[in-house]
């Protein structure tokens, strides 16, 4: 009678008849594990939660995987600097700041990301006093004021919501060359 053969054998039994990986293949299967690695730790950077020393990160790889999870990492990390995103400053600010750590001959764009980020941020404190000086105008006009009209928030408003798509639509050509600049 038959013996009964475990997944596992049965699996290596049609692996060996299938013959071992081409160096092309072994190389691209290192690759999609390089980027995985890499998207794991650029969100662990990005989150916080955990105090992830990258350089240390990366020094558990071999120097072969190490110049591929790098490069993953600045990738994943280059695609949060971005204007839709600035609404959570600190993730961009996070982000630009590993690219910083992570290459250091990409300081000329990080400079020019910090520079682009300052200059969004205060674009848009602009537009929303444009925006609550209009509610409050409004407001007065009605003769609604005191404490009741103290704290606006526009974060709703149909007003603010295509304030802020205009300086998105205005601002995305230049982030977007910026992020060609941060890509290695």
């Amino acid at each position: 009678m038959d013996e009964l053969k475990s997944a596992w054998e049965i699996a290596q039994e049609r692996a060996g008849r299938l013959g071992d990986l081409s160096a092309e293949e072994q190389k691209e299967q290192q690759r999609q594990r390089c980027h995985q690695v890499g998207q794991v730790l650029a969100g662990r950077w990005l989150d916080g939660s955990e105090k992830t020393d990258l350089a240390s990160e990366l020094g558990k790889h071999g120097e072969e995987d190490t110049a591929m999870v790098r490069e993953s990492i600045i990738q994943h990390l280059v695609q949060v600097v971005e204007p839709a995103a600035v609404g959570s400053i600190d993730r961009v600010t996070t982000a630009i700041e590993g690219i910083s750590r992570l290459a250091p001959e990409l300081e000329t764009g990080v400079d020019e990301a910090r520079k682009l980020l300052h200059e969004y941020q205060e674009a848009e404190r602009k537009a929303r006093q444009d925006v609550e000086s209009g509610y409050m105008e409004t407001l007065h006009r009605l003769r609604i004021s005191g404490t009741a009209v103290a704290g606006i928030n526009i974060e709703t408003s149909e007003d603010w919501q295509a304030a802020r798509q205009r300086l998105i639509d205005a601002f995305s050509p230049r982030f977007d060359d910026l992020k060609r600049t941060l890509t290695l």
